[in-house]
């Protein structure tokens, strides 16, 4: 068999509030692609994450009177916890 490497990069949406169909939208397609080639028996690498930094972040730590770290920290753990309740990259 003819394995190919196949490296897919999603969006990282912002860590400053909870995920909505839009973030969803811009990551489902990639999970989509990496499925199609893991089962034709292909090596896929599919790397996304959570942006942890920059003015919506900060601007969220304000309005809550937290730090821009415990945002950033709650929102990523949220994404996980839909990512694995939606079985998205798995």
């Amino acid at each position: 068999m003819n394995r190919k490497n196949i490296l897919i990069g999603g969006a990282w949406p912002y860590a400053n509030s909870s995920l909505h169909l839009g973030h969803i939208a811009g990551l489902i397609s990639g999970d989509f692609l990496a499925r199609y080639h893991r089962l034709k028996g292909d090596n896929v690498l599919y790397v996304s994450g959570s942006d942890c930094h920059g003015t919506p972040i900060t601007e969220r730590a304000k309005k809550e009177k937290i730090s821009p770290k415990e945002i950033a920290s709650k929102y990523d753990e949220e994404f996980n916890r839909m990512f694995n309740r939606l079985s998205i990259f798995l």
